[in-house]
């Protein structure tokens, strides 16, 4: 346990400083978060190997990226793995734990985008996202479709419908990416790190694009059943071949 919290406080809080200030000297304050990202993934060793059928993730256009969640360190995995195109959407604690870095997104990047829950008007929190987007100079939104950690879970979770809603209405393409095995490198909930080297299975799937389907709730049914297909796939790419 000792040396678990040692990793969280080195990654979450030490890398969280140094990350910006490394990007402040270099004159590159717009990566400031990237750095961060990139140390934290060099911390732990971890090393990626993707599926074979694996696309590109798009990064030249809007785009919704639908990851899996497992664990805290998704939030710096999923930062390399989207090639630091996604912003990320945190709550306002985000921001009190990690201040030097919430500093230097919201002057720079503007890539985390803080928001209180409990809201239920969707048009205005649509609205709220399109003017996020307007300001970002990251093209992609990073979304977890599952709505909580899934941890290690076999399964996929049932998926929460307001995003995709966003994402129809909007006319945004989206794009399934699935990251597996982090949790043998660090798991929060059995207070478990390690510095490796860890192996991560990784699937992105093609885009789909939401203009392609008549109704809502056949796009929704298309994203469960092909989010499910390329957990199923990734699932077996790491623990059954590893």
């Amino acid at each position: 346990m000792i040396k678990f919290f040692g990793i969280v406080i080195y990654i979450f809080f030490i890398l969280s400083v140094v990350g910006p200030i490394y990007s402040f000297l270099t004159l590159q304050p717009k990566r400031a978060q990237e750095f961060w990202s990139r140390l934290a993934v060099k911390t732990l060793r971890l090393q990626f190997r993707y599926v074979p059928n694996s696309k590109q993730v798009q990064t030249n256009k809007r785009t919704i990226l639908l990851f899996n969640h497992r664990t805290q360190g998704d939030f710096f995995i999923h930062d390399v793995v989207s090639q630091y195109s996604a912003n990320f959407l945190a709550r306002w604690m985000v921001a009190v734990a990690f201040p030097m870095l919430a500093l230097f997104q919201q002057l720079f990047t503007q890539s985390v985008w803080f928001f209180r829950r409990g809201g239920n008007d969707l048009n205005n929190f649509f609205k709220w996202i399109d003017n996020k987007f307007d300001k970002a100079t990251r093209p992609n939104l990073l979304v977890y479709p599952e709505g909580h950690r899934m941890h290690e879970s076999d399964k996929v979770g049932r998926m929460k419908t307001g995003m995709l809603q966003y994402a129809y209405d909007r006319k945004i393409d989206t794009q399934i990416i699935i990251v597996l095995g982090i949790e043998k490198a660090f798991n929060e909930k059995k207070f478990h790190a390690t510095l490796g080297p860890t192996q991560l299975s990784i699937k992105v799937d093609e885009i789909i694009q939401p203009d392609k389907f008549q109704t809502f709730e056949l796009f929704v049914e298309h994203i469960q059943a092909m989010f499910k297909k390329n957990f199923e796939e990734t699932y077996d790419y790491q623990y059954k071949q590893s």
